[in-house]
């Protein structure tokens, strides 16, 4: 009887550890999403405790906007005319107190599923709410190109 008595604690246990485990997600997420511009695109994703609701993707203003861009037009060999941003604006929350960072991944990617170009970004959060906002400036004439965006986000307790 007591062997009974241990093995269903034991088992009651694992159970509410795996539940708040499952409660946190994984650390990592991956989803491939069509690129339209100007239209919120439902993630549903959840790494550590953060949660990333939907992504909105715009594309306008020119790349010349700063240090870093000029730099880039030049190894691109574009110029500020040449040059469009890609923004991609992720609804994230996290609710705890904990301060966790989220490195938001975008692959660009072609009607083929080849890569255009790559970019990223990472954000700290304890316990807010923001719209974080990955951007880069790409030339202007592959921007009807991109047909999709392969989005992966990553979580690490800091």
């Amino acid at each position: 009887m007591p062997r009974q008595l241990i093995t269903a604690f034991t088992l009651a246990l694992l159970t509410i550890a795996g539940t708040a485990r499952a409660e946190e997600g994984s650390l990592r997420f991956e989803k491939t999403v069509p690129f339209q511009r100007d239209r919120l695109v439902n993630l549903g994703a959840q790494v550590g405790p953060v949660r990333i609701s939907q992504v909105q993707f715009a594309t306008g203003g020119s790349g010349g906007g700063g240090i870093g861009d000029s730099i880039r037009a030049r190894v691109h060999g574009g110029d500020s005319d040449t040059l469009t941003n890609i923004t991609a604006s992720f609804d994230s929350e996290n609710p705890k107190d904990q301060e966790w960072v989220v490195t938001y991944t975008l692959e660009l990617l072609d009607a083929n599923g080849k890569l255009i170009d790559r970019f990223s970004r990472k954000e700290s959060f304890e316990g807010e709410a923001d719209v974080v906002k990955a951007e880069r400036s790409i030339l202007t004439y592959v921007v009807p190109m991109i047909a999709k965006v392969r989005i992966k986000l990553e979580a690490a307790l800091d």
